[in-house]
């Protein structure tokens, strides 16, 4: 697996911070892909909760509903079978997006909005918003059997929205709630369960608003979550090493944000980001980690770029790639990597209106040092709304026209693409 993750996720497993709900014994997959869902880093919260059961979702002999074939994101496991999701429906494949089954937890609230966390091919979690027409506690979901029996688990209390979720199996979840702040800064409080959402704990390292209201009467971490700068994911590269990313709205030089954990959670230290001459940084996205060590993160520079950065020694110290152009747009850049070296990024130029006028295609097959574009024949690229790079040949991409979606896939590393003719 691979891929760059969106909506920013959280890949975070803190052994030691979870000690008083249980023992991590999971490792991070070297494979392990960050979730796609859609997050804008200016208003990234979302309300969420959980509730539990013995098993949910639909009764065997019953029928899902079918909506729309309307895709938001997608993340392919392996070139046969992945997930699909928008803002209120799932969906499963088997056969490389030629035929898709509705998988969709239920019942969801009135007025759902989900974010999708995909673990495995048959391992995947589901938060649920309601745009605050409900308030918690609200369903959370979680499916080991590719979404053919649901799984709805309970919620922290104080999760006023839900900014990103992550997994690393069936049990072991984390969740960060962002809560509100003013201009420029935003509180963030990190839970994480060991028990499939039974129970959740509160990393110590969180800042909740009851906490910067009464900060005499709570116990302060010596390097908490900053409440500075705004948020735009959490990504761990092992158990203990893991990343929170953004940057602060506004601001000239020094805005882009990376803040790094070697404990599991409990203290949070800020990485420099070597940047060029006359180079500004002004956000950085969720990294992808292929192991402990190797990973690439997507840095905006000056308004208008994009930079790749890489790691080798675990997030330490990163190195900056080509600039390429770039565009602002809700989630982020539509890139993918399918290993450290191979990955696509597909940037949109628009015009003072801020409609589409052009698209170009990127490959890299050195981790971002340097990219090439690429002529890619038959795929509409100005529609292209979700990217997914499977292997250094095998990528897949999702484009809407008139509210419907259509899966392509190239299997020559982004040279020709053909359309699945997908089906539900």
């Amino acid at each position: 697996m691979k891929h760059w993750a969106i909506s920013g996720t959280i890949i975070l497993t803190g052994a030691t911070a979870l000690a008083a709900c249980g023992t991590v014994t999971g490792t991070t997959n070297g494979a392990q892909k960050p979730s796609t869902h859609t997050t804008d880093p200016a208003t990234s919260a979302r309300t969420v909760s959980h509730h539990t059961s013995k098993k949910s979702g639909r009764p065997p002999s019953s029928t899902a509903p079918r909506g729309p074939f309307n895709l938001q994101s997608i993340d392919m496991v392996s070139p046969s079978v992945g997930w699909a999701w928008n803002q209120d429906a799932v969906w499963w494949t088997q056969d490389g997006g030629r035929h898709w089954s509705v998988e969709t937890p239920s019942p969801l609230p009135r007025d759902a909005t989900l974010t999708v966390q995909v673990v495995s091919k048959n391992v995947a979690w589901v938060a649920v918003a309601t745009n605050l027409t409900q308030k918690p506690p609200l369903p959370d979901w979680a499916t080991t059997t590719h979404g053919a029996h649901w799984n709805r688990t309970t919620s922290p209390p104080h999760n006023d929205g839900i900014a990103f979720i992550t997994a690393i199996s069936g049990r072991v979840a984390w969740m960060a709630t962002d809560l509100a702040g003013a201009s420029g800064t935003e509180s963030m409080v990190l839970d994480a369960t060991v028990d499939g959402g039974k129970t959740w704990t509160t990393l110590p390292s969180s800042v909740t608003s009851q906490m910067m209201a009464q900060p005499d009467e709570h116990p302060k971490s010596a390097h908490p979550i900053p409440v500075f700068g705004d948020k735009s994911g959490v990504a761990f590269a092992s158990p203990q090493e893991g990343f929170i990313t953004g940057g602060q709205t506004g601001q000239t030089a020094e805005s882009a944000m990376l803040w790094r954990t070697s404990d599991g959670g409990n203290k949070w230290l800020r990485v420099p980001l070597a940047a060029r001459a006359g180079t500004v940084l002004n956000w950085t996205f969720v990294p992808t980690f292929f192991n402990a060590r190797d990973g690439v993160m997507a840095v905006e520079a000056n308004n208008t770029e994009l930079a790749t950065y890489a790691t080798h020694d675990g997030g330490r110290t990163w190195t900056a790639g080509t600039l390429l152009p770039f565009t602002t747009q809700l989630g982020g850049p539509l890139w993918s990597f399918a290993t450290m070296d191979f990955g696509l990024y597909l940037a949109k130029t628009t015009n003072v209106q801020g409609s589409i006028t052009g698209a170009t295609l990127y490959e890299t097959a050195n981790g971002g040092r340097s990219w090439r574009p690429l002529s890619a024949h038959s795929l509409p690229l100005r529609q292209v709304k979700a990217l997914d790079d499977v292997s250094s040949t095998t990528a897949f991409a999702v484009t809407q026209t008139g509210g419907r979606s259509v899966v392509w896939e190239t299997q020559d590393g982004g040279h020709t693409w053909n359309a699945r003719k997908s089906t539900q």
